[in-house]
């Protein structure tokens, strides 16, 4: 029984992941595939010009990290281009050999890194690149946000089970990304299983403070040592001066106890 038991539950496991495989599979190509158009989409918008932010999970996280990935690609190229128009004098020759061989320069409307301002991607089914994300990191303005629960079997299971090539990398949403810039939230007391995405989504928003300004917290002592004393001496037709205490001090007035008389 023992023996029987330690073979069927492997077995039922296999038997599951080729269930998913073929639509995963499909899916995430699709997804690929999408990330890209999307990113064209952008770069030839001529809706205005105002910063673009992205949000999704699943296989939806995994088309806005395609699309970073091709922004990133468009942003080498537009800063190859940029150089060599500073050096047109000098590389007159170079351009005439390339239009001679028939390739087309790619013309932006605008700059793809002044494109999208933040990105919040949940339960993104790709193992970690670090190159990768450091690309998608020069193309974002603002955040880029990645959201990971260590319960999701789906990812830390199924997924890893048939790509054997990356089999021992973590996956995005399973895991932080150790990548400068990149803000990680472990959201595993929300999301217990991969299906719950659709359903906190809207607590994991607020978790993040999406579109909430960012500010610092500071407490008093730090107040004090930011505000300095502010000594302000008027005289007027040979009145008497004024002096006027800073905010540090009356900060220290209030803490003060009151004696009685």
């Amino acid at each position: 029984a023992t023996l029987m038991t330690a073979i069927t539950l492997p077995y039922s496991l296999v038997v599951a992941a080729n269930a998913i495989d073929n639509s995963w599979a499909m899916a995430m190509e699709r997804a690929d595939r999408a990330g890209v158009e999307l990113a064209k989409s952008l770069i030839d918008s001529t809706a205005g010009h105002r910063p673009v932010t992205l949000v999704g999970f699943s296989m939806g996280a995994r088309v806005i990290y395609s699309c970073l990935k091709e922004l990133a690609r468009h942003q080498e190229v537009w800063e190859d281009q940029q150089q060599k128009r500073k050096m047109k004098s000098s590389a007159k020759s170079s351009m005439e050999s390339s239009n001679a061989k028939g390739e087309e320069e790619l013309k932006y409307i605008r700059e793809p890194a002044s494109i999208i301002e933040d990105a919040i991607l949940m339960g993104t089914p790709n193992h970690v690149s670090l190159r990768s994300w450091e690309a998608c990191r020069r193309v974002v303005a603002g955040r880029l946000i990645n959201c990971y629960s260590r319960k999701d079997l789906i990812l830390s299971l199924m997924f890893q089970l048939k790509r054997f090539q990356g089999i021992l990398r973590p996956v995005c949403g399973t895991s932080p990304v150790s990548i400068s810039g990149v803000e990680n939230y472990d959201i595993t007391d929300l999301v217990s299983a991969h299906t719950d995405y659709c359903l906190v989504t809207g607590e994991i928003l607020k978790r993040v403070k999406h579109g909430q300004p960012q500010r610092a917290s500071v407490n008093t002592a730090e107040v004090d040592a930011m505000v300095t004393s502010i000594n302000v001496t008027t005289t007027n037709n040979g009145k008497d001066a004024l002096g006027f205490a800073s905010l540090s001090d009356e900060i220290h007035s209030q803490r003060r106890p009151k004696h009685g008389k």
